[in-house]
């Protein structure tokens, strides 16, 4: 007769260590998601806050070389002066600030441009998206009105609050205006405001004496 061999249990997970397997599994993929998850977030936070330093550096860099620049003769017929003004929206700053400056670019060598030009520095917000933009005007037609004229260009996004102070000398100001005063102020401090991710907002700030106010 034929012997066969006696049959043996095989080895293998039950059914309870199986489910205990998928459990600690779970637990450690989303382990993982949240931290890359938390990583990416940080990631991005600090590239956009990056873009806002990177951004306000430029704009301070280009209004600190204007106000380096700005003219101002006491002959009322000249039409150069500057004017600030003190403006506040959502418990914000919402400065302005024009002024005549030596700083426009002539492109065409033999043009009959002045670098002599009024700049223009002031925010507008948007009525559907509530966000402000930074926008610079600039008028080769030196007329007096140095509020008005020229054009406008958007110069950076995202800006909540902009402020400008003045210093004549003794104390620090918050409008100023060069027929009143009867001169330029000594130094400029420009604030930019501005908001991050995190749902926070970044003063940048710059004080910017004024060459010609000591002639």
């Amino acid at each position: 007769m034929l012997k066969y061999p006696p049959l043996t249990p095989t080895s293998g997970f039950t059914l309870l260590e199986v489910v205990i397997s998928i459990g600690i599994l779970l637990v450690i993929l989303t382990i993982i998601y949240n931290t890359f998850n938390s990583s990416l977030k940080a990631y991005t936070e600090m590239e956009t806050r990056g873009d806002a330093y990177a951004q306000a550096r430029v704009v301070l860099n280009r209004i600190y070389e204007e106000i380096g620049s700005i003219y101002w003769s006491e002959d009322p017929k000249s039409n150069t002066g500057l004017v600030g003004g003190d403006e506040e929206e959502d418990d914000l700053p919402f400065d302005s600030l024009h002024f005549t400056s030596l700083s426009h670019v002539r492109w065409a060598k033999d043009s009959k441009e002045s670098e002599l030009c009024e700049i223009g520095y002031y925010l507008e917000k948007d009525g559907e998206t509530g966000e402000s933009f930074l926008f610079r005007r600039e008028d080769w037609n030196v007329d007096g009105t140095l509020e008005e004229g020229g054009r406008p260009l958007e110069l950076a996004e995202g800006i909540d609050g902009l402020n400008f102070r003045y210093y004549d000398g003794e104390e620090w100001v918050d409008d100023w205006d060069s027929k009143a005063k009867g001169g330029l102020p000594k130094a400029i401090e420009v604030v930019l405001i501005m908001g991050d991710p995190r749902q926070k907002r970044i003063a940048f700030s710059s004080i910017i004496p004024v060459p010609m106010a000591g002639r």
